[in-house]
């Protein structure tokens, strides 16, 4: 039986709620209901106005990661200080999830809507709107702007500006319109102003997370597109952009791109709209939104006004007990913590604490290079002292994780007994890491000459030519090809929290180690900002610069999310070159492909039992292969001003879904 994910993880939570001292009860504030509008276009607002009863409300926001401003709703690279940001003025889905991660219809959006299985074992979903949604300039929300979501960005405008253009994959007719092979997209159709329907491709009904399948945003289109007279039009093939010129990467990317950083005007459907956001100053105004009519349980936002403030980690505290920002969020190192639950313990500070869904991790690139190689892979976990690590930068307040789960989730927190006794834990052990180093052919010098363990030269494998591709350093002896066991390691530059811990303590423990050079293992280290190192992440610049495409690192340093509310990792091993941004890693294997696939698509909503077989096998597979070193998992705290009322955080429930709940006292 699916367990409820709280603060309690009974068994798993180092931190027990009651250890989180001054922690407020939870109070639900619900501001009266706005006056319908009844003509098509509301009242515009104004950016001095606000929502109705807050007052001159305003807290500020502080986030330890970069504000860069990429407004494009994670269809491009997209960095962890901007996600609150676009979760607070967008708005609005068809389908949502609650406090317990359950996925539900947003009856404030939705009047009706229906379900049909076609002959072809496609889905068919109709959908039809309330007639009272206004964005925060007043204009009416139609059908048109739910179906602008998919068709926008899965475009191949879009994707010719570096979009991911995987938005509505799962929808009938994706692939073809992506490509450019249909000019209309034909799984998505309109019926009426206020109606429209998504067709799901057969391999997604059943599909165990099914409302899901429609977690889209209305999107006013115009501020996207070149100037011009632009409509959505249906001619019962499917919908298409109509405009004064083509739709195309040529004629509209450049407007494209300047609207991801639209912000002066921009037009949201959020509780909040964007006033103004500086990335130099790394900070964002957001006010209440007003024509907002609430989230699904009708509740609106009662703070006037949000400031979101990028903050330096090591003196954000400090920040806090000044008065310069009201709360922060997301600190997972354990010294923190710990200094969070003191001033919690004043009274005049609330904080909460909660294990996160996610993990730290070792990101490997796995078509270059020595990782290439699954030995190596592994070798670097045996070098890698997770447990120290673990406990160094949480406190006890982490524990570390032999695969891709965290004790948050309902699936370990079932299995954690085979969890424990079936996977390979990759104890710290150099000389196991120097075994299969050998036994995977790194037995030479770079001459070719036997290498003589313990010297603590560079190790050295006989390959292919072809494997030598982007690596730097390999060596032609006598016609033959030698690869230096040598690792690009990718890291965080200062200020970004937990990650910059972690980036620290694999310097000391894996990069600069002596057992690490003893092996014959080297690593060279870079360090940058968030939003650089996930372009060499995904490989693919936030507006198609060519110096991330090419394999450039090794290794990366990260925090990953799990999906508090969703465990998808389908298209994540992908073999298909069209949706290969999915395979970060370009790790390519059958068996992960399958069982990631199998787990979600073919598995009824609900049906807890088969999910979670299929996940455990997953688990397995990854565990045997490495395509990343788990390292471990942490508690995340949020500490904030005791001003602040009715607010309380969990690993579901995340800052821009709890912050509807407070108030100013």
């Amino acid at each position: 039986m699916k367990k409820v994910v709280s603060l309690l993880l009974a068994g798993v939570m180092v931190l027990s709620l009651t250890a989180c001292g001054g922690k407020k009860e939870t109070t639900a504030v619900t501001t009266a209901p706005a006056e319908s509008k009844t003509e098509t276009e509301a009242e515009p607002q104004s950016e001095s106005s606000g929502g109705e009863n807050t007052g001159a409300s305003q807290i500020v926001y502080g986030v330890t990661s970069t504000i860069a401003g990429d407004m494009g709703l994670n269809q491009w690279s997209s960095v962890g200080g901007d996600k609150p940001i676009l979760f607070l003025i967008n708005a609005y889905s068809p389908t949502c999830y609650d406090q317990d991660a359950l996925w539900l219809w947003d009856e404030t959006v939705v009047e009706s809507h229906d379900a049909r299985t076609n002959d072809d074992g496609t889905l068919t979903y109709t959908i039809q709107l309330k007639d009272d949604l206004y964005f925060s300039d007043g204009s009416k929300i139609t059908a048109k702007n739910y179906v602008a979501y998919p068709l926008l960005f899965s475009s191949p405008a879009a994707v010719a500006v570096s979009a991911y253009g995987t938005a509505g994959k799962e929808y009938v007719g994706h692939q073809e319109y992506k490509n450019g092979e249909n000019s209309v997209f034909a799984g998505l159709h309109l019926v009426d102003d206020r109606t429209f329907s998504i067709t799901v491709a057969k391999d997604y009904n059943p599909y165990y997370y099914g409302l899901a399948l429609l977690n889209i945003f209305p999107m006013a289109y115009e501020q996207w597109l070149p100037d011009g007279n632009w409509d959505i039009a249906d001619d019962g093939d499917g919908c298409y952009f109509k405009g004064d010129v083509e739709f195309d990467g040529a004629n509209c990317g450049e407007a494209i791109t300047a609207g991801r950083y639209l912000y002066e005007g921009r037009i949201c459907s959020g509780p909040y709209y964007l006033e103004s956001l500086d990335t130099g100053a790394g900070e964002a105004t957001l006010k209440v939104n007003e024509h907002y009519n609430g989230n699904f349980e009708g509740q609106k936002a009662d703070i006037e006004t949000i400031i979101v403030k990028a903050v330096n980690s090591a003196t954000m505290l400090d920040a806090l007990k000044t008065g310069s920002v009201d709360l922060i969020d997301g600190i997972g190192e354990g010294d923190i913590i710990n200094a969070c639950l003191d001033l919690a313990d004043t009274g005049e500070y609330g904080a909460d604490c909660y294990k996160y869904s996610g993990y730290m991790k070792l990101f490997y690139q796995c078509d270059w290079g020595p990782t290439q190689y699954e030995p190596v892979r592994k070798a670097v976990a045996y070098l890698t002292n997770r447990e120290e690590m673990c406990q160094e930068a949480t406190l006890g307040y982490g524990n570390v994780t032999n695969g891709q789960y965290s004790f948050a989730q309902w699936m370990a927190q079932d299995m954690e007994e085979e969890l424990s006794t079936e996977l390979e834990a990759y104890a710290y052990n150099p000389e196991k890491a120097v075994e299969i180093l050998k036994e995977d052919g790194w037995i030479y010098n770079a001459d070719g000459s036997d290498y003589t363990d313990g010297s603590g030269e560079l190790r050295y494998k006989k390959v292919s030519k072809e494997e030598t591709a982007y690596m730097n350093g390999c060596v032609e002896v006598n016609g033959e090809w030698y690869m230096p066991l040598v690792l690009e390691y990718l890291g965080h530059a200062e200020g970004d929290g937990i990650e910059t811990v972690l980036d620290e303590l694999l310097t000391i423990y894996l990069c600069e180690n002596e057992n690490t050079s003893k092996a014959g293992m080297k690593f060279n280290r870079t360090v940058m900002a968030d939003s650089e190192l996930l372009s060499y992440l995904n490989r693919r610049g936030a507006n198609g610069e060519e110096k991330y495409t090419q394999p450039s690192y090794n290794v990366i340093s990260l925090a990953s999310g799990l999906g508090a509310a969703k465990f998808d990792k389908t298209y994540s091993w992908t073999f298909d070159e069209n949706l290969l941004a999915n395979n970060k890693n370009r790790y390519f294997n059958h068996t992960l492909d399958d069982l990631s696939m199998d787990m979600i698509y073919g598995v009824e909503a609900g049906d807890d039992d088969t999910f979670k077989d299929i996940w455990f096998r997953y688990q397995k597979e990854f565990n045997k292969t490495l395509p990343e070193v788990p390292l471990f998992n942490w508690t995340y705290c949020a500490v904030y001003n005791g001003k602040l009322n009715g607010f309380q955080e969990t690993n579901i429930w995340s800052f821009q879904y709890a912050i509807l709940y407070a108030s100013v006292k």
